[in-house]
């Protein structure tokens, strides 16, 4: 079922690290807009830095791949899914590097490392500045 004040937006990018920065300034502006202070940004700026870096993982600079990004946003909540085309596994190492620094920084993750996956959700505080 689909919320009616849902919003969802579509992001393609190459699967290198230059594009990450799209996505993550993307991000800014669709958190900003469903009201999340300026330190919840910059927490969800971070995790979504570590989930590029784990979709990067064990990709060369030549690898002809994408990152297909979905930003979703309703009742307040901010969800971002990205999946990358190329296959292979997502190293242990990497899942656990992401687990390290950004599980604190959301709200709720998943990532699927045999498929390429992950699934941030952060939802704004009222007393957060």
């Amino acid at each position: 079922m689909v919320e009616t004040d849902a919003s969802e937006i579509l992001l393609r990018v190459p699967a290198r690290a230059p594009y990450a920065r799209l996505v993550r300034v993307g991000a800014a502006a669709l958190a900003l807009r469903q009201g999340m202070s300026f330190g919840e940004i910059d927490d969800l700026r971070l995790a979504i830095d570590e989930a590029m870096i784990v979709l990067l993982d064990g990709l060369g600079e030549a690898a002809e791949s994408d990152i297909d990004v979905v930003f979703r946003m309703a009742d307040g909540q901010f969800e971002l899914e990205a999946t990358r085309s190329a296959e292979g596994d997502i190293s242990a190492a990497a899942v656990h590097r992401f687990d390290a620094i950004a599980s604190e920084l959301v709200d709720d993750y998943d990532i699927d490392p045999s498929h390429g996956w992950v699934r941030l959700r952060k939802t704004p505080t009222a007393d957060d500045e």
